[in-house]
């Protein structure tokens, strides 16, 4: 009955607008698939960086947060990367540490594309772009798009002022953010940070980059590691995959104007299917902002070019940034990457395995599925393309 009610509203949805009559059958089609399968849980783990540095990329979150070092391998690369180093961010409890991520850094054999582009090239330019903020010559970049998400908690922003580490804090002194060494990534963290002198209050004070947001619709976390975020070149596709494939929830209100407006950043953002809690995932398309050197454009066209090469004995060192989910089986997941005719890498790690890909369309968004269970495909051993 819940489905001929949920179909049946979706018909009367897009008939009461004649304007609608493009997207119906993609609503209708999407609530049947919707309906006739059963939500996975995705229990967030953590994240692998492709580093420069790999010890350099550690020792700022051992030294900035509440991460401790720990032995690691249980990702995809590990083995096979030539430097790597891990920790787990912790929180403290009633009942004691609880761990909050796990993260990994890892370098590699460095795959190149046809203009001769590798990782270190983005890294560079995600380096160069950050600085040029913290030196105030633009007020954002779209290379801080691709970061996680933390309560304050988990951040040790005595240590950043003792240090006079450069560092970006919104008005209301609410977000904050840092470049972690080497990567391609920030980090955001969302709590009071005050700090205690002026010299560092200004070193760190910024104006509100983001452009056309209503704060008002912003809601307090759940979760102390809450979001993933991803800059995308197309923010509604990535959504519709995510609802697809991971039988993601669309989150509304959304805190930006959609569809896009002109000078406007603009987001789409999903929650996954877990047992407590909400994990969200944010694509972000930002044609407000600029770069240094690379954009987002020549990322992803990295990436695509590589996937088109067709190969499925290795990853490039591009997919050494993932972000990490746990899941029951790896089967359903393997099952519709076929359908939908999108390339995707099985391989078997310690007593588990991985599924790793990437978004089409929007390949800077590189999912790493975990799971105990994979009986669809036979996984392969983990080789990293040269």
């Amino acid at each position: 009955m819940k489905r001929i009610v949920a179909i049946l509203l979706s018909n009367l949805l897009c008939t009461s607008a004649k304007d609608c009559e493009a997207g119906c059958g993609i609503s209708l089609l999407q609530t049947q698939l919707r309906l006739g399968r059963t939500a996975p849980v995705l229990k967030p783990v953590g994240r692998s960086f492709f580093s420069e540095n790999p010890a350099n990329s550690a020792n700022w979150w051992l030294r900035y947060t509440t991460a401790k070092p720990i032995s690691g391998g249980e990702t995809v690369g590990w083995s096979q990367s030539s430097e790597s180093a891990a920790v787990l961010v912790d929180r403290t409890t009633q009942s004691g540490l609880e761990g909050v991520e796990t993260l990994y850094f890892l370098k590699s054999a460095d795959w190149q594309s046809s203009g001769k582009l590798g990782m270190k090239d983005f890294v560079q330019a995600a380096n160069l772009s950050w600085r040029s903020v913290m030196e105030r010559d633009r007020a954002y970049t779209p290379w801080v798009d691709f970061h996680d998400g933390h309560w304050v908690e988990t951040l040790r922003f005595d240590r950043l002022e003792a240090d006079m580490l450069p560092f970006q804090v919104y008005p209301l002194g609410f977000v904050g953010r840092g470049y972690v060494p080497h990567t391609t990534l920030t980090m955001e963290w969302l709590g009071p940070m005050r700090p205690h002198s002026e010299q560092y209050a200004k070193m760190v004070g910024f104006e509100q980059p983001d452009k056309c947001r209503d704060i008002s619709k912003d809601r307090i976390p759940e979760v102390t590691f809450w979001k993933s975020t991803f800059a995308v070149l197309n923010a509604s596709a990535a959504k519709d995959f995510a609802v697809d494939l991971l039988q993601a929830e669309e989150v509304a209100p959304n805190p930006f104007p959609w569809p896009r407006q002109p000078d406007c950043i603009a987001v789409q953002w999903v929650a996954l299917p877990q047992a407590f809690g909400t994990f969200q995932l944010h694509f972000v398309e930002d044609f407000v902002y600029d770069t240094v050197l690379h954009g987002i454009p020549e990322y992803l066209q990295h990436q695509r070019e590589f996937l088109k090469t067709g190969t499925t004995e290795c990853i490039n060192s591009f997919m050494l940034n993932n972000l990490i989910l746990e899941t029951s089986s790896l089967d359903p997941f393997a099952r519709r990457l076929e359908e939908l005719s999108v390339p995707y890498f099985a391989f078997e790690i310690k007593e588990r395995y991985a599924l790793l890909f990437s978004f089409p369309g929007n390949e800077g968004v590189t999912l790493q599925l975990q799971s105990a269970h994979l009986s669809h495909v036979v996984p392969r051993p983990v080789q990293i393309c040269t």
